[in-house]
């Protein structure tokens, strides 16, 4: 069993009890009775040169801890004076050490848009991530068949949420094509094996021939990287590991 199949199961198997301790109904009734700024995701990061998706998260398989003294609040503030466009939080709780408490902390004290960056497997979590300020939900091709794809855009769509579908190959690539209105993201650590090739977006960029927004995600450590990235018709980074060690350059 693969890191990517022991996460999935961990996540199925603690949702019986977020349900209960929130059901979908109460859920549904406090997104009916609140007010929610509207701040798209999707916005924030079109018709500029380049635009950085910055991430928060304390740990992940990969890497172990990554933040000794992680504080998101201040890593959110910095990533907004930094000049980030938006911001991406690790919500998923065992692997990752990330919290849904993050993303509603971080939400009330800046202004940039929110992606609730977690394995989404059930429509319990699209609703969720509204109640709690998130802005754009990742939808992972990998773990999602077709119909649960169409199924929890449409969901998210409804809910004025925007949402980023993330592709590892060009037969994940193929399956997104018809989703006109998703931001495509490629990334480019294998989440069996948690290899990284940068390359793999400047190869899955080749391939796709729609309008999109598309974002390169993982293994991107410096300017270098960027500037080769731009060069290939890449102008959207989500970067988290080396923002978080602070040893970006």
């Amino acid at each position: 069993m693969s890191i990517l199949d022991e996460i999935i199961n961990n996540t199925k198997s603690k949702l019986d009890k977020r349900k209960n301790e929130m059901p979908l109904d109460k859920i549904k009734k406090e997104i009916e009775s609140s007010n929610f700024l509207e701040n798209s995701f999707k916005n924030s990061l079109i018709d500029k040169e380049h635009a950085i998706i910055a991430e928060i998260k304390k740990a992940s398989p990969s890497a172990g801890i990554i933040s000794e003294d992680f504080d998101p609040l201040k890593k959110a503030k910095e990533y907004e004076e930094f000049g980030a466009s938006a911001l991406s939080i690790l919500t998923e709780e065992d692997y990752f050490l990330g919290s849904t408490k993050y993303l509603k902390d971080v939400k009330k004290i800046t202004s940039l848009p929110i992606l609730r960056k977690d394995f989404i497997v059930d429509t319990y979590q699209i609703y969720e991530s509204k109640f709690i300020g998130a802005d754009c939900i990742l939808l992972i091709a990998s773990i999602l068949n077709d119909k649960q794809l169409r199924e929890f855009s449409d969901l998210a769509e409804t809910l004025q949420l925007d949402y980023l579908i993330e592709v590892h190959n060009e037969e994940e690539l193929s399956r997104v094509e018809l989703f006109s209105n998703a931001i495509i993201g490629v990334n480019n650590r294998n989440l069996k094996t948690f290899e990284v090739d940068i390359q793999n977006s400047v190869r899955l960029r080749n391939l796709y021939k729609k309008n999109n927004i598309f974002v390169a995600e993982s293994g991107i450590k410096n300017k270098k990287d960027i500037d080769m990235l731009l060069a290939n018709n890449i102008n959207v980074f989500l970067i988290g590991e080396s923002l978080m060690k602070g040893d970006f350059s």
